[in-house]
């Protein structure tokens, strides 16, 4: 990268930290974007957190690395947005962008003369995808969502971008690791773009907790050593993740109420009652049972369970 970086109208010299608001595209729109030019050339790392606006720790975190982290602590360039999806953070929404009703995550690579979702994504995949070495989308369980840490690395690129991915997805403090076979998500057209990327999950149910905010941080803080950003050793961690395959999202077809039997990160065997829909009368709609051992990464902990919500996800664990 050159000495210094243009993008968007936005010029940020060698040495220059910018924190500033981005329009997107020709709306009223503006995402606050933090933008570190470091000293030395380096690689360009770029972070997005909101891109679903009610999933709150990965957003608190780029905040806090974005005021925290100075042109002199690192070579090359780091990007943070933060958060993405900015009208569904203010109106405490989860998924989509109340303007026109879509989910961000799912409009990639976006449309110039779109909706406000499709402008987005246009302006990321168009704009910032390009300039990245390496992508990370840091993401949480939504409102409506408990989830156990674990992070997604490409899996339908070529080899080398998904190994490369895959790389830095373990060295994460976490336990588990999922190879996505999607094409659709930020992440995974950055991806098939040529851009290694992980997304991170961690944290959800509305809640933004301080350890949750840090173990993020410690995660990235990880992430730019091991991308060479940052020049001091990889810091030691917790948990090493172990691959998980065979992933089941179990949508309910009936609007119910849910009555979990599992949480997040607990092991489930093949037979074991997931958990069971009743109606607002207390009558059983359907019990769910679990079509194999397993790991749950996620569920659903809220008792309202509109038709088509993911109740529980879960996944076949990799024997060590």
């Amino acid at each position: 990268m050159s000495d210094t970086l243009h993008i968007c109208g936005l010029k940020v010299e060698r040495g220059q930290k910018l924190r500033t608001y981005l329009p997107v595209l020709d709306t009223k729109t503006e995402i606050p974007v933090t933008i570190i030019n470091g000293q030395n050339d380096g690689p360009t790392l770029l972070i997005t957190a909101g891109i679903h606006g009610g999933e709150y720790p990965g957003i608190a975190a780029a905040m806090e690395l974005g005021r925290d982290i100075s042109p002199e602590d690192i070579r090359g360039c780091l990007i943070l947005m933060h958060p993405v999806n900015i009208q569904s953070f203010w109106a405490r929404r989860a998924f989509v962008i109340p303007e026109d009703g879509r989910n961000l995550n799912r409009e990639f690579p976006g449309d110039v003369n779109g909706t406000l979702s499709q402008k987005t994504a246009y302006l990321l995949s168009q704009f910032f995808f390009p300039l990245a070495d390496f992508y990370v989308d840091m993401h949480s369980g939504d409102i409506h969502e408990e989830l156990h840490p674990y992070v997604y690395y490409p899996g339908l690129p070529n080899e080398e971008i998904s190994e490369k991915s895959r790389e830095i997805a373990k060295i994460l403090d976490m336990k588990f690791m999922v190879k996505s076979m999607a094409t659709s998500g930020a992440y995974n057209y950055a991806a098939i773009s040529g851009v290694p990327s992980i997304l991170i999950e961690r944290g959800g149910a509305g809640l933004c907790l301080r350890e949750d905010i840090d173990a993020y941080k410690a995660d990235i803080h990880n992430i730019l050593r091991k991308l060479g950003l940052c020049s001091d050793p990889i810091q030691p961690r917790k948990h090493n993740p172990s691959d998980v395959s065979n992933v089941i999202y179990l949508e309910n077809e009936t609007a119910g109420c849910w009555f979990p039997n599992f949480r997040s990160g607990e092991l489930v065997k093949k037979g074991d009652e997931l958990g069971h829909l009743t109606d607002l009368f207390g009558t059983l709609i359907n019990k769910y049972i679990s079509e194999q051992d397993g790991v749950v990464l996620y569920h659903c902990p809220t008792l309202a369970a509109p038709q088509g919500t993911i109740l529980v996800t879960y996944g076949k664990l990799a024997a060590k």
